[in-house]
């Protein structure tokens, strides 16, 4: 151990002779104590360098992984290659995306079908991912498991009904045909239409360019639910009690979407700070609870949703004595489940990033003092940087100037916010998939 230390400071030394950076005291604490990885390429299964990964994680039931935008390809390739590390040597046999409650079960069940690979991710999955050469791995690797005695099932807990087709079609079918075993004229017909139209006018984006009063019939999804609630027998009778509670959740989602974007009002959140995250940790904590009861999951996610916390000290504290319900999902993942959730943000120093199929755009300059400038500085292209351990006096729980959010330069305590990160000294854009278009939305 000792030599090993010493032929890391030695190289660090000389790759940096003569950079002031060289004698900062900070980066070599991070050369000494953060991980190398070796390989960040998926198929990679020689995972002796992660071993610190699995001491870090413990017995954490979820495993959170961020991504600083959506359109950073890198860390969607060292995802992937943790996703496979995690399933094999930790157990871990859930993904949970950052895509619609509804529609990622449409993606699961078409991974174990004969449907092109992308064309199978983009009946559940945002476009950013589905679409994405980087992504393909990950879902390549999902596809194997289903013939294992371990397969990976894919959930989603985004509030949003992810897909056009989903919204005008799929999930107002799929409700229909499950009331109508129970009664064909509990939902007439002009309430058909009125569940269609709210599912299809739920899109955040519609809300925010072009805001105001939208007149749904809110009194139906919530009649509905009363119904399963009053009538679970006779349901039971028809259907499993898991199809029963997807039904349920899936309208709870939905009311939960226009919740969230404010009502009537289209303010963009409700009045007590209710948000899509907040709809978001609801949905997952009912998916750990229920379905996914004693099994181990892993959420692919942008770094914010899945922050432990607020950027700004004490912000949480403030919300919470307000009785508002705002912020990141993992704050509320935090609150529910302690430390068996593990949150590991990523971050990058250099290079571009870009939505698959966009143009990619340079990363902003990292300042030589920043988080990623000290990273960058110990001269190695991957790093895992555990901080849920660290001594309440250690430098890195200072404020410090890092981009975890949209490559934007925020100052915080970053141990608040992840319990690990994931270093990629360059990113690289997401590319597209070549192959017939994907209809899916971000």
């Amino acid at each position: 151990m000792v030599l090993a230390q010493t032929l890391i400071l030695a190289a660090v030394a000389a790759a940096l002779a003569g950079d002031p950076a060289a004698v900062d005291p900070r980066v070599r604490w991070l050369a000494e104590n953060a991980a190398p990885v070796r390989s960040i390429a998926p198929t990679d299964e020689d995972f002796s360098d992660l071993e610190p990964v699995l001491r870090c994680i413990g017995s954490a039931r979820v495993v959170a992984l961020g991504e600083v935008t959506h359109g950073d390809g890198a860390a969607f390739l060292a995802k992937a290659r943790l996703v496979r590390f995690l399933h094999q040597k930790m157990g871990f046999d859930v993904l949970a995306w950052e895509s619609g409650f509804f529609d990622v079960p449409l993606m699961d069940a078409a991974l174990r079908s004969g449907l092109p690979l992308e064309e199978a991710a983009s009946r559940g999955l945002y476009a950013v991912w589905a679409s994405s050469t980087e992504v393909q791995p990950a879902l390549a690797y999902l596809r194997a498991t289903q013939s294992t005695d371990r397969p990976i099932g894919s959930v989603g807990f985004d509030c949003r009904v992810s897909t056009e087709r989903s919204r005008s079609e799929l999930f107002p079918r799929f409700v229909f045909e499950f009331f109508d075993r129970l009664d064909p004229g509990l939902i007439s017909t002009r309430e058909r239409a009125d569940l269609t139209a709210m599912s299809v006018g739920l899109v955040p984006a519609e809300y925010f360019n072009h805001p105001g009063e939208r007149r749904y019939n809110r009194d139906l999804p919530r009649r509905l639910v009363a119904t399963i609630d009053a009538r679970r027998g006779d349901l039971l009778v028809r259907v499993s009690p898991r199809e029963i509670d997807h039904v349920r959740q899936s309208l709870v989602s939905l009311m939960n979407m226009d919740r969230a974007l404010g009502g009537l009002s289209g303010a963009g959140r409700g009045d007590d700070g209710y948000n899509r995250d907040t709809a978001m940790a609801e949905n997952l904590l009912h998916l750990l609870d229920g379905a996914l009861a004693g099994r181990k999951v892993i959420v692919w996610a942008h770094n914010y949703h899945v922050y432990r916390d607020l950027p700004a000290a004490g912000a949480a504290e403030a919300l919470r004595s307000e009785g508002s319900l705002a912020g990141p999902m993992g704050m509320s993942l935090a609150r529910a489940l302690g430390r068996d959730v593990y949150v590991i943000g990523f971050l990058a120093h250099h290079g571009r990033c870009g939505f698959a199929g966009e143009p990619p755009e340079e990363l902003p300059p990292a300042a030589p003092d920043s988080l990623e400038g000290l990273l960058h500085a110990t001269g190695k292209p991957w790093l895992f940087l555990g901080l849920r351990e660290l001594p309440p006096d250690h430098w890195l729980r200072a404020p410090l100037a890092t981009s975890l959010y949209m490559y934007e330069t925020m100052t915080t305590e970053v141990p608040r916010l992840c319990d690990a990160l994931f270093f990629l000294d360059e990113m690289t854009p997401s590319t597209a998939v070549q192959s017939p278009a994907i209809l899916t939305e971000n």
